[in-house]
């Protein structure tokens, strides 16, 4: 006799029995057991006691009578039930996850023999062990296994089969079934479905069958953008997927909110499996939603990885894709963008307003923004040429913000160089650099650099009184004379000048050492060749003479902090070259302020709301008799204050 609950319907009986209790072993001898009778509902509605010995070869039984519908079940061995005699095949395709539903086909298992054996023979012959879409399979309603399948040792075991009547819906209109594991294939004691919409589905290798995942949104690089962005996952089907952009993988780190084309991009908990795991459980997060989750597999394929999915919970939430910006920048190849480009009629100015918020790369010239404003109007092929304001970064800065500086249209040879300012990301991708862009004046487009000579460094950073060196060489095949080599300071003067004789040239024309650098030496340089067409464009950036660690400082209330600033001067400024004040005009003689020996550092102790606000650190010094006073402010606030800020930009 089975040990297990058989399925309603079963051994030619309403109410099959089974064994509730352990055979006995051969020593036992004559034992009393109790035989439990099943329904659709229960596995024990009524019970009888037997007698049960262990003969060695086999098992005797001293059986009573049963009331109507009550049945003794027998247990086929092992060897019996896994011959093709003792099974049905279902070799049917359309069986398939993938296969879509089809109303004008019937396909359906209403005719199923209850409590027959059935071996499915296509596809990977076993039934998924998670939940379908509706409409796959084949079938309006396909039913997969509510269970892992039992090992070789485990023999038979009692399962259900669980229909999806909806995109998520779970665990519903289930029957109940056993399952075993006759080595290569499994076996499967099904009820017959509940009408022509049920029917039972086949596990496909999803390697191979797997939908792919194509949309360049999913890209956790991409930025959401209100009003514009399409994605949406809320009616994604349940199924596997291949994320066929980037990496191919979901993040396994939580990315920032607005990215990856919705407001919640989605993560992974856990490691990537190995091929040897086969399909394992993961659990699917979104970005600063930590109770939002959605259950997940993951399938290593060798050479990508496949992931079941189902819907999300609304629109806000997608499923995303890693990857590096370096891979998937936009290319921008346009020869107008060039910084000497002059566009000389209307038709020829172009924009770059109608990009749309992406990361872009510059295929032509150095492939790099232009960092200085161009000199003459209509240069870049644009009204309003943009350039970035700051360096570029290494290639092991990474992603780092930047500003974009949109020039203003010259009046009169009258305008400002930086009128709007554009906040951008940049990634030195070392052949090139990738920029997150999102263009905002209308009649303004990006300009690029593009040379025939190349300065190193191309961007000069110095400190007040440092010697800044400009080192260029010519990449031109032809020879060229240096007595043919000038060098502008734009906008300015052409050098030598007695205005900046601080300034030297070398006698090849193409070394240039500032000495004592101060404002009036910052600035774009330029190199130009007449004979051989050759220019070059460097850019000297002073830094910040008092620069401030960071700009905003958040405390508790009653907490302490430490304002650090950095001077950028040679020689250093002593203590009597530094005051410190907080804005307008408050001298900091109260206890709660502290300034180091060297009043690089500032700290404020039990800070409450009468010491928030604006500090100021300044500095006097002389470089080349010439006397300047810079500084650099700071503001303090209270925690509270920047949750309830954030709050309301939420």
């Amino acid at each position: 006799m089975p040990e297990t609950c058989p399925i309603a319907n079963s051994c030619g009986s309403t109410k099959p029995g089974y064994l509730s209790q352990p055979h006995p072993a051969i020593n036992e001898g004559i034992v009393e057991r109790k035989v439990c009778f099943g329904d659709a509902d229960q596995c024990c509605v009524a019970s009888r006691d037997i007698l049960v010995k262990n003969c060695g070869t086999h098992f005797v039984y001293r059986l009573y009578p049963t009331t109507t519908g009550e049945k003794y079940c027998v247990e086929e061995s092992a060897t019996t039930m896994c011959t093709e005699e003792a099974y049905t095949e279902l070799a049917e395709e359309w069986r398939g996850e993938n296969y879509p539903y089809d109303s004008a086909v019937e396909h359906h298992d209403e005719l199923t023999i209850t409590g027959d054996w059935h071996r499915f023979t296509a596809h990977l012959g076993r039934m998924p062990e998670y939940s379908q879409s509706y409409q796959s399979c084949g079938l309006l309603y396909p039913g997969y296994l509510n269970s892992e399948h039992p090992t070789r040792l485990q023999g038979v075991v009692n399962s259900n089969v669980c229909y999806s009547t909806n995109l998520i819906n779970e665990k519903v209109s289930c029957q109940e079934a056993r399952v075993k594991n006759c080595g290569g294939y499994y076996l499967y004691q099904l009820y017959k479905s509940h009408s022509k919409s049920y029917g039972f589905c086949v596990a496909q290798d999803q390697c191979t069958d797997a939908t792919r995942l194509d949309d360049r949104w999913r890209l956790i690089t991409n930025p959401y953008v209100s009003g514009q962005s399409k994605a949406a996952d809320n009616s994604l089907k349940k199924g596997w997927y291949r994320l066929a952009e980037g990496h191919g993988t979901m993040p396994d780190y939580e990315p920032d909110t607005k990215y990856g084309g919705q407001s919640y991009p989605s993560y992974v908990l856990g490691e990537l499996p190995t091929p040897d795991e086969g399909e394992v459980k993961r659990t699917a997060r979104f970005a600063s939603i930590a109770s939002n989750t959605r259950e997940i597999r993951i399938k290593n394929c060798g050479e990508h990885y496949i992931y079941w999915l189902q819907p999300t919970a609304s629109v806000s939430y997608v499923y995303s894709i890693d990857t590096d910006v370096c891979l998937h920048a936009y290319k921008l190849s346009e020869e107008w963008r060039n910084q000497f480009y002059i566009s000389e009629t209307e038709e020829d100015r172009h924009t770059d307003f109608n990009l749309g918020k992406d990361w872009y790369q510059f295929t032509t010239g150095f492939k790099m923004m232009a960092e200085a404003p161009p000199l003459e109007q209509y240069s870049c092929g644009t009204l309003h040429p943009a350039y970035i304001n700051q360096a570029h970064p290494s290639v092991s800065d990474g992603v780092v913000p930047r500003e974009v500086c949109y020039k203003e249209d010259e009046v009169d040879g009258i305008y400002q160089a930086c009128y709007a300012v554009e906040d951008i990301r940049v990634k030195n991708c070392g052949e090139f650099y990738a920029y997150q862009l999102n263009p905002i004046v209308q009649d303004g487009a990006y300009c690029v650099y593009n040379r025939k000579t190349s300065c190193e460094p191309k961007v000069v950073h110095a400190k007040y009184g440092e010697l800044a060196v400009i080192n260029c060489t010519l990449n031109s095949e032809k020879d060229f004379d240096s007595d043919e080599v000038s060098w502008t300071k734009l906008n300015s003067v052409t050098l030598p000048d007695e205005s900046l004789s601080n300034v030297a040239i070398s006698d090849d024309s193409l070394l240039v050492n500032i000495a004592d650098i101060a404002d009036q030496n910052a600035g774009v340089y330029a190199l130009y060749i007449p004979s051989t067409a050759t220019s070059e464009l460097v850019e000297v950036i002073l830094y910040n003479a008092v620069e401030a660690s960071q700009k905003y400082y958040t405390v508790e209330q009653g907490g302490d902090v430490e304002i650090e600033v950095e001077f950028n001067v040679v020689p250093a400024p002593s203590p009597t070259q530094i005051s410190w004040k907080k804005l307008p005009n408050k001298n900091l003689n109260s206890a709660k302020y502290t300034l180091s020996d060297s009043k690089n550092m500032l700290a404020i102790s039990g800070v409450s709301a009468t010491e928030t606000g604006t500090y100021r650190c300044s500095i006097e010094f002389t470089v080349d008799g010439v006397s300047f006073t810079k500084h650099s402010d700071v503001i303090v606030q209270l925690e509270e204050e920047e949750e309830e800020e954030a709050g309301q930009k939420i």
